[in-house]
């Protein structure tokens, strides 16, 4: 299927924030060898057709897929996706064009990341729902990328798009990276699956939703072109067993509140008090031994 998509992720800003290395508690939820977290239909383009909001997408496409998890699911509009759109590109008016403040003018400079969940975290988003807190996942790092997933059902990806993956795209094949073609701009994607390939689009490793569609990366895609990768703990979480498996609450809240100087705004569970430890026997000597192996001997008549 041909489109005319648009890009609109900045280059990381790679501010300091949470690594999703020191949350783990280690413990990753059973899960199958493949995963795929993004099986529901009806993704929509929400106007990365028209403007470079993917940054703004993926956060309503994440907010869909943790409600969805969550048992109530809200798709954010296309009105709310422009409110976020507007938190990094206040002039922009989606109904103008490029020769004012509409798509494709001076108005129209795409998103960075992190600072959208800074923002998201301090004011929350258009559907009344504040992020409890962030951390950055580290994409070199497969085990850690897929222990993500199994926990949170997704990560937050950016990554930098060629020219081959539009072809790629267009013609219903996984996105794979191609050693002589031609950067063509920062792109922002939720990435929610793994494992054995499929086919057509989802013949990758990695899949993924883009432009409303769910596709697929190859492992030589993922460990040449993905720049970042976070996770998103949302409300939701709280009360989801993988999360709370998964992730050590009282470590992100003492990070948390190291970074952000502020205490984690929920309320955390009391780590649970060690068993204590068993008062050891009295320490016999030889000679009380001796003592009472006599006087056994002496009750029985020996």
């Amino acid at each position: 299927m041909s489109t005319t998509p648009k890009y609109g992720r900045r280059a990381p800003k790679r501010a300091r924030a949470i690594p999703f290395s020191r949350i783990r508690t280690g413990q990753i939820p059973t899960h199958p060898v493949s995963i795929d977290h993004l099986g529901a239909t009806g993704w929509e383009m929400l106007g990365n057709d028209r403007a470079g909001g993917c940054v703004a997408v993926t956060w309503a496409n994440v907010r869909r897929l943790v409600t969805l998890v969550a048992g109530a699911e809200n798709y954010p509009s296309q009105d709310e996706v422009w409110a976020v759109y507007k938190t990094q590109n206040p002039d922009f008016d989606p109904s103008g064009d490029e020769s004012t403040n509409g798509p494709g003018s001076s108005a129209d400079g795409g998103m960075d990341i992190q600072t959208l969940l800074e923002y998201l975290v301090k004011h929350g988003g258009p559907d009344g729902v504040k992020a409890l807190a962030f951390a950055r996942v580290d994409p070199t790092n497969t085990e850690e990328v897929k222990a993500a997933i199994a926990i949170f059902g997704y990560v937050w990806t950016g990554i930098v798009v060629q020219d081959a993956n539009m072809t790629q795209f267009n013609t219903g094949r996984p996105w794979d990276y191609v050693a002589r073609s031609a950067d063509d701009g920062g792109h922002s994607v939720i990435t929610g699956g793994y494992g054995t390939p499929g086919k057509g689009a989802l013949g990758g490793d990695e899949r993924f939703i883009t432009w409303a569609q769910e596709t697929s990366f190859t492992d030589r895609f993922w460990s040449r072109k993905v720049e970042e990768a976070w996770v998103v703990i949302w409300p939701e979480h709280l009360s989801h067993p993988a999360f709370l498996q998964g992730v050590d609450l009282n470590a992100l809240a003492a990070d948390y509140q190291t970074i952000t100087g502020k205490p984690f705004p929920a309320v955390v569970p009391p780590q649970p008090a060690p068993a204590p430890t068993p008062t050891p026997a009295p320490a016999v000597t030889a000679e009380q031994l001796a003592t009472s192996i006599r006087g056994l001997l002496t009750q029985n008549g020996v």
